[in-house]
């Protein structure tokens, strides 16, 4: 039986280097942010009194304000997703810029 060799492979494959480093670190960094975020919970659910005060602390000196649900979202929800979809335009325009 003949034997068939090609002189390119019919498909390439781009190797990269590993990113398991990265990634560890990664997930190191939101594991702590997690038990960070977990410490903090559990200090103003185990101290009496602090979550109170902290609420209840007002200046007289200021002015009493109260956003209601609405424009808190077109204040910091909008801002924010405007902001990760401009992110993620840049990033993706840049991978295309990479391959071509």
């Amino acid at each position: 039986m003949a034997d068939f060799t090609l002189s390119k492979p019919l498909f390439r494959r781009k190797t990269k280097a590993s990113a398991a480093p990265g990634n560890i670190a990664y997930a190191l960094f939101v594991l702590f942010c997690f038990w960070a975020g977990a410490q903090l919970l559990n200090l103003l659910v185990h101290a009496p009194g602090i979550f109170e005060h902290l609420m209840q602390l007002q200046d007289s000196d200021r002015p009493r304000v109260e956003i209601g649900l609405g424009v808190s979202t077109l204040f910091g929800l909008v801002p924010f997703l405007a902001g990760c979809a401009i992110l993620g335009v840049i990033a993706f325009l840049l991978r295309l810029r990479r391959y071509f």
